[in-house]
């Protein structure tokens, strides 16, 4: 027994080219044994192939198969399958969802409501579909209730507590006892919607909800893996009543459907107030910034889904509007007005009323870039005076240009606009810019840039220094110029105002003008970075918005005066984001960039919300404390937890009220909007919108879904670069301006991707459409919305349910990669990295073992039978490889990376590799396809139509070291450096390892110098530094291709090639761009879309080639020489091979929470255990 448990302790002997798998496998799927100890890779594979043979009644040949692909890591089932394949808990039926990646469901029924709550519970990714076809199938709300909560949470003593939900009806009086289950939970939410809609009642309903029987925050729930968080429980119910209650005597708009769907997770909170705000306020439009006041209806408005029509506009008269005073900038708004609060550290969102908002709250900043519009200066006033009275200088108007807009940032700052009469009482004008005449260099290149901007004028300057004072000046004495800038720009004790042209303007213009200002008035070195001071509160107010246009929050702070007569004075400073302001403004400005090792005091997610969403391990292999009471760092979170999120702004308190003009706008689908760079809630109106609508036609997409923890929230796929693209559903093909605007907004703001569904229908029903010419001839029908028409003639025998079953398969799961309905997908991944190109053996066994894992769960008997149907009539499998890349360099040698250099141009060299790519995939293709057909044949199960895709393949990816599915790597070799707490037991077992450590980037000394032992005193935190190569980077001539230079359009090349020759279904991918590459990309996927090429949909990721590196950057690339030495150096200083005893030697042990999504944690904990006899 005592050999027995040491051969257990044994890690797994992974990839040298992983050197991320140890921690990535203990934290993800090693689970906890009866013994108390976690599972080695030898033990989750036991577990997970008993769990497949079992359920697919393998044979004996094939389990073999598996096991072998497994063990060597060659083919690996799904990721939720090494977490629960085997347990007991799968075993259970109701739990059978647990086993899959994800869903979607049609929200046709109360019922649908329920399931996807019980979906997400298990774990499972949700998706929901809610087009109005489907939406309109419920019935009309009919009944008002009324919910009053009775009881408290955890009263009952737990053995008397109901495990499941008990409703006693009496009259119009219904008392619901929330069970303590999960399916408790999910039968309270659910009774309570069908109580809006039961035709018995005869009057308003009174709801009692009795929630004595819900076990407290932390306990175990029955029948599921996962704690209890009853915490927003009993709201839940009143606020879906709210809902319900303002539908009465209609059905459901989309909107309310997905408002419903996410309180059943307690993440969003419905809010249906008319709220107002200021004249002024500025809205972010897809022309740029707007006040409110000149919002007109058909405007684009930024919300978090893209930019949604203005449908409605109010004028609300005079009101007090408060201020909200933040650690940021601040806010006005009326008191009843709602703005997004953070709910969770997933970015789930609350809505408050600015008189309901608490000290602490966090409310959501803006993180895209508005793109803005061509904007020009206003037109020459001066050329119509009499022209006697012009001056003798030729003066013109420019076009508005970065050097035109920098110079009205300057006169912003620290400019003077002269107009007057000299003592001959003749007109005089100049316009002056005053500058530190000490920093001579500085003050050169300045004066060089004015220069160089009124020279679009068709003006000079004269520069020179003031006496007996240590300011340098720059004199225009152009009277036209300065009426011209009087007018528009700047006069003399009149409070500033950033003209519309600047507002509305591009990207550069913006960023140009906020340049201006920091090269007048600013200092770059200060902590924080000081932008701009004025006496002028709306000033500094519109300054913050522009810069929130550019995805940076600024802080407002107040100088009071020292003397009673002088005045107040509002700085703007720079406390975060210091590589967008590098890569955005700092382009344009003579003062440079932002230090990057300068500390930043920035924002933070609160202890107590990352706590209820990590562990404390998990918190620890972040580089957080972990404690409920320390504040986790925003930048820091969302690079280390790869996650998106709107940057959290801390509410201070409520501040001074002015009564001003107030408006408030409807915006459509959204019902929210981002104001003076906030999140913000719309008016009370709810439109539905239909099936033809353009701009709301992403509502036929799987707008909203759930993730691993339950967590609900809209899904315009943030995710690639932490910036996710909300896919808009075309039912027909874009014209290329659609097209090439779609890539320009994706390009500014993560979303608007085009998803072209005829070709997801076609897919998804090629075994109808099984020659390129019936395809081609079905596209054509679908375009022209004689899809059902064209299968109703061909195959009259297809009844109306599966009718409509195939022509709804355009439903894509989360990341985009599965196309179906009412599905359950289930993915295996081969690990393309770990086989040789030229042993076709081994790549038959891997793709067959992969279908095998698969195919497999085909046998799952859903209990629902909206699921079953589906899967009974199309039953949905994907076998996904990862390593791509890697697999083809080793298989073509480096001339296919130059080529993908070139371009991959189809010259006589390019079309060898292309057809050499086309007969490894194709081959792949036909191998899955073969063993899951007949798999299915063997069993007696229908076949799936459809068995390939690619998916973007994250966590299991590092098992191996592939980069990641079809997508070529950052690098080839570089420093991975992961944070930690000092003295984490993982970093520690790390140094065992042989893992160099050092400070983190937080920890400096006095002067602001990064520390560089460890162990100083000063040092709260540790960054683990594991040299990386990729498996073949040491091929002659392959580290001098940069791969980071690849086109956009080269990778899209090689993705089509994936999509045509292995995917069935789709392939998810996230092409990398760069600005002058918008409109050919553009231009392609509308080529490619118009041709049948197979295009379905794409993210895309802005490159920032110019932000500058800085010390410590969690992936470093190195050349050869320094991979080898520090490679040489972590084996030199290696004091044991087994990576998981050396961890248990310093782990502390217990987790703090089990459940079925595991623990996320670089922690494997491993506490002792005295052997028995």
């Amino acid at each position: 027994m005592v050999q027995e448990l040491e051969r257990k302790r044994q890690g797994a002997t992974f990839p040298e080219s992983a050197p991320a798998a140890n921690p990535v496998f203990f934290r993800t799927y090693s689970r906890r044994t009866e013994a108390g100890l976690r599972e080695s890779w030898d033990e989750v594979c036991d577990r997970t192939l008993r769990g497949l043979v079992e359920l697919g009644k393998l044979t004996p040949e094939e389990a073999a198969l598996l096991d072998k692909m497994q063990r060597n890591m060659k083919a690996l089932p799904s990721g939720r399958w090494l977490w629960v394949g085997g347990t007991e808990w799968l075993n259970k039926s109701k739990n059978f969802s647990g086993a899959y990646n994800c869903t979607s469901t049609n929200l046709v029924d109360w019922k649908a409501f329920g399931l996807m709550m019980d979906l997400a519970m298990m774990g499972c990714g949700t998706g929901a579909i809610i087009e109005p076809q489907y939406i309109n199938q419920l019935p009309p709300i009919r009944n008002r209730l009324n919910v009053t909560i009775t009881g408290e949470i955890g009263r009952t003593p737990i053995e008397q507590r109901r495990e499941f939900t008990e409703t006693d009806i009496q009259g119009n009086t219904v008392t619901i006892h929330v069970g303590d289950s999960r399916e408790g939970w999910v039968k309270s939410y659910q009774t309570l919607l069908e109580l809006s809609t039961d035709e018995r009642f005869t009057d308003d309903v009174q709801v009692l909800v009795d929630i004595s029987d819900v076990r407290q925050s932390g306990e175990t729930l029955k029948g599921f893996g996962g704690v209890a968080n009853p915490v927003k429980l009993p709201g839940l119910y009143e606020r879906c009543a709210s809902i319900l209650n303002k539908a009465i005597g209609r059905q459901l708009t989309s909107v309310e459907c997905c408002l419903l769907i996410d309180e059943a997770a307690v993440s969003i909170v419905a809010g249906n107030i008319r709220r107002c705000l200021p004249e002024d306020a500025l809205v972010h439009t897809y022309k740029g910034l707007v006040p409110i006041r000149d919002v007109q209806v058909g405007d684009l408005v930024q919300t978090p889904l893209g930019f949604r029509r203005v449908v409605d506009k109010f004028d609300q008269g005079f009101q007090d509007v408060y201020e909200i005073e933040t650690n940021a900038t601040y806010p006005r708004a009326t008191l009843n007005h709602r703005q997004a609060v953070l709910a969770d550290a997933k970015g789930g969102v609350k809505w408050k009323s600015i008189a309901s908002l608490e000290e602490g709250d966090r409310l959501l900043h803006n993180t895209q870039i508005l793109p803005g519009t061509v904007t020009h200066l206003p037109a020459d006033f001066t050329e119509s005076r009499p022209s006697h009275s012009r001056t003798a200088k030729a003066f013109i108007v420019p076009d508005l240009t970065p050097e035109v807009a920098w110079l009205i940032g300057l006169t912003h700052g620290d400019g003077y606009v002269a107009l007057g009469r000299n003592r001959y009482g003749k007109p005089y004008g100049r316009v002056e810019w005053s500058m530190n005449g000490l920093q001579s260099e500085q003050t050169a290149k300045i004066q060089a840039k004015i220069d160089s901007a009124l020279a679009l004028f068709g003006l000079t300057a004269t520069h020179s220094m003031t006496k007996g004072e240590n300011t340098a000046k720059s004199i225009c004495s152009s009277i036209r110029l300065a009426e011209y800038f009087h007018r528009y720009i700047k006069q003399p004790n009149i409070p500033l105002e950033i003209p519309s042209f600047i507002l509305e303007g591009s990207v550069d213009i913006r960023a140009a003008y906020l340049a201006g200002l920091m090269d007048s008035d600013g200092a770059v070195n200060n902590r924080p970075p000081h932008l701009v001071t004025s006496v002028y509160r709306s000033f500094i107010r519109q300054v913050g918005v522009v810069l929130s246009s550019l995805g940076i929050a600024g802080r407002t702070t107040t100088i009071r005066p020292e003397k009673q007569e002088w005045q107040v004075k509002y700085n703007l400073t720079i406390p975060a984001f210091k590589e967008r302001y590098n890569a955005l403004i700092a382009p344009h400005s003579v003062k440079g960039e932002l230090r990057q090792g300068l500390k930043m005091y920035g924002f933070t997610v609160p202890g107590v919300i990352m706590r209820e969403a990590y562990t404390y391990s998990e918190m620890r292999e972040m580089g957080f404390q972990g404690s409920r009471t320390v504040d986790s760092n925003y930048e820091r979170y969302i690079a280390e937890a790869d996650i998106s999120l709107d940057i959290p702004v801390t509410v201070k308190g409520l501040g001074s009220y002015d009564h001003v003009h107030t408006y408030d706008i409807e915006v459509e689908e959204a019902h929210c909007f981002y104001c003076d760079g906030y999140l913000t809630h719309n008016s009370a109106g709810m439109r539905q919108f239909v099936a033809e609508d353009q701009q709301g036609a992403t509502a036929k997409d799987n707008l909203w879904q759930q993730d691993a923890e339950g967590n609900w929230r809209i899904d315009p796929e943030r995710d690639a670069l932490r910036m996710a693209n909300h896919s808009r559903v075309f039912h027909h093909k874009p014209t290329l301006e659609e097209s090439i605007a779609a890539v320009q907004k994706q390009y500014y703001s993560g979303e608007g991707a085009i998803q072209w569904a005829g070709e997801a229908v076609a897919r998804a029903n090629i075994d109808l459409l099984n020659t390129p010419e019936l395809k081609q001839d079905f596209l054509h029908a679908y375009e022209q919305r004689k899809a059902k028409a064209w299968i109703q003639e061909r195959h009259p025998n297809i009844d109306d349910q599966e009718l409509e079953h195939r022509l709804g398969r355009y439903g894509l799961n989360p990341c985009g990669e599965i196309i179906g309905a009412n599905f359950h997908c289930n993915l295996a991944e081969v690990h393309l990295n770990q086989l040789d190109p030229d042993n076709y053996k081994e790549q038959e066994e891997a793709f067959k073992a992969g279908a095998l894992s698969v195919a497999a769960l085909l046998n799952h008997k859903f209990q629902e039978p909206r699921y079953q149907y589906s899967r009974e009539l199309d039953p949905i499998v994907g076998v996904s490889f990862t390593g791509l890349f890697d697999f083809f360099v080793h298989a073509f040698g480096v001339d296919w990376l130059r080529w993908w250099e070139q371009g991959r141009p189809e010259t006589e060299e390019g079309l060898i590799f292309k057809r050499g790519e086309q007969k490894y995939l194709s081959k792949w293709r036909e191998i899955v396809h073969q063993a899951v057909w007949e798999y299915c044949d063997q069993h007696r199960i229908k076949r799936p139509n459809r068995c390939t895709t690619v998916q973007p393949s994250g966590t299991k990816s590092l098992l191996t070291g592939a980069s990641s599915g079809w997508h070529p790597p950052k690098a080839q070799r570089f420093i991975r450096r992961i944070t930690f707490r000092k003295n984490d037991p993982v970093a520690l077992a790390c140094i065992e390892y042989g893992y160099n450590v050092i400070p983190s980037q937080s920890d400096k000394d006095e002067n602001g110098n990064l520390l560089n032992d460890p162990f100083d005193t000063r040092c709260t935190e540790w960054l683990v530094e594991i040299p990386v190569a990729v498996s073949w980077a040491d091929l002659p001539g392959a580290d001098k291709i940069d791969v980071s230079k690849f086109s956009v359009l080269a990778q899209l090349d090689f993705v089509m090639q994936v999509q045509k020759y292995y995917t069935t279904h789709n392939t998810s991918a996230t092409l990398e761009l760069r600005s002058e590459e918008v409109e050919v990309l553009g231009t392609r996927i509308y080529e490619a879309i118009q041709n049948d090429e197979g295009y379905i949909s794409a993210a895309l990721l802005a490159r920032f080639d110019d932000i500058q590196t800085f010390p410590r950057l969690p992936f470093e690339p190195i050349d050869k020489e320094t991979y080898q030495r520090l490679s040489a150096e972590v084996k030199a200083r290696r004091k044991t091979d087994d990576f998981c005893g050396a961890l248990s030697r310093y782990d502390l042990g217990e987790m703090s929470e089990a459940g079925p999504s595991g623990c996320d944690s670089d922690k494997c904990m491993f506490p002792e255990q005295q052997p028995s006899s």
